[in-house]
């Protein structure tokens, strides 16, 4: 396998949906974007939902809750999930996010210590990182969504071995959970590393994995339903028109509709037209594939960047263009490399 083929090694995977690259790809270019932006760079105005990094990162834990749910689903229903599969699934979970999180935090406390702007002050911060103790800046993300990867075995298994996948009833613990998920965040206000309080937005992704598995007439009926692609545009649309209203998406008053748009997005990929097509665009997947690394590592590359004298212009493709070059490297050596490393597996097959 060449070094171009290694980034798309997945495609040949029955189960792999291409477009759900773009919309990674689209979620980290937010954030990377919306970094930029804060420091002058790039050609987005303020109102521009291309600069709104929250959004962005609210998007992936939409697809992460929905990626790793669907697989949780399909091995309860067919009988799966025994003790294999759950210690195949948290070994991939520690390797995908720990050991680029160690490095990702090494070179911030290295970049720190030359006198960049960035966080990890000391290594013993790097410490609190790693034990989910602590989330300064982007590292925010990496407790909320891995402390997810712990809570949806719970309650899917809930959903298998008490609801017995009853609609009904899922109907209703879902609605229950967001009701009691945004009561709980607004009077008791936990922390921003909280998985609870972002919990709502993980939930519309695990419920549209249900859809998927549970309500699979629906499901075949939106590939060949002719608005999905209307109904992705429409997203991005009203994402636009929010963020001209505002640009601060750290209320929580925005996670649950904000996780429904992208929920919808999601599930109109799966539909004919131009939205699917437009990711399913290479470069675009690219992106999305290269995605961790790119949003672990663009804050450095920024702010060394951000000490050339070099006008704005140049700047923000050079900015892009390095960060580019970082994260490919970074897969390359790191995340793939551990993609293909598999202590465990589960099934008559290696999964």
């Amino acid at each position: 396998m060449n070094w171009a083929t290694a980034f798309f090694a997945g495609d040949e995977h029955p189960d792999h949906h291409k477009p759900l690259d773009g919309l990674r790809g689209l979620a980290v270019l937010m954030v990377v974007f919306g970094h930029g932006a804060n420091h002058g760079l790039g050609p987005f105005g303020p109102d521009s939902m291309m600069i709104r990094g929250k959004l962005g990162v609210y998007l992936f834990f939409v697809l992460s809750a929905y990626l790793l749910d669907r697989q949780i689903i399909k091995m309860f229903q067919q009988g799966r999930a025994q003790w294999d599969y759950w210690r195949y699934y948290f070994s991939r979970r520690i390797l995908r996010i720990f050991p680029l999180f160690f490095l990702a935090l090494v070179v911030f406390r290295v970049a720190n210590a030359a006198g960049l702007k960035v966080v990890i002050h000391s290594w013993g911060q790097l410490w609190e990182h790693l034990a989910l103790q602590r989330g300064d800046h982007i590292f925010w993300s990496i407790p909320v969504e891995f402390k997810y990867y712990l809570i949806s075995p719970i309650l899917l298994y809930f959903f298998h071995r008490v609801l017995r996948w009853n609609l009904w009833a899922m109907g209703i613990t879902f609605a229950a959970l967001f009701v009691g998920v945004y009561q709980y965040s607004v009077h008791w206000q936990p922390d921003g590393t909280s998985t609870l309080l972002y919990l709502n937005i993980f939930l519309m992704g695990t419920l549209v994995a249900v859809m998927e598995r549970c309500v699979p007439n629906f499901w075949n009926a939106l590939r060949t339903f002719k608005p999905a692609s209307s109904l992705g545009w429409s997203v991005i649309l009203a994402f636009s028109l929010w963020s001209w209203k505002m640009d601060d998406f750290t209320s929580i008053n925005t996670f649950l509709p904000a996780a429904a748009l992208w929920s919808i997005a999601l599930a109109a990929t799966f539909g004919p037209g131009w939205w699917a097509s437009l990711l399913s665009f290479k470069p675009l997947r690219w992106v999305g594939k290269v995605s961790f690394s790119m949003y672990l590592f663009h804050i450095p590359v920024l702010m060394w960047v951000k000490t050339w004298a070099v006008p704005s212009g140049p700047l923000w493709f050079i900015y892009l263009g390095l960060t580019a070059l970082v994260c490919a490297v970074t897969f390359l050596l790191v995340e793939r490399p551990l993609q293909q490393f598999k202590p465990f597996t589960y099934g008559p097959k290696s999964a």
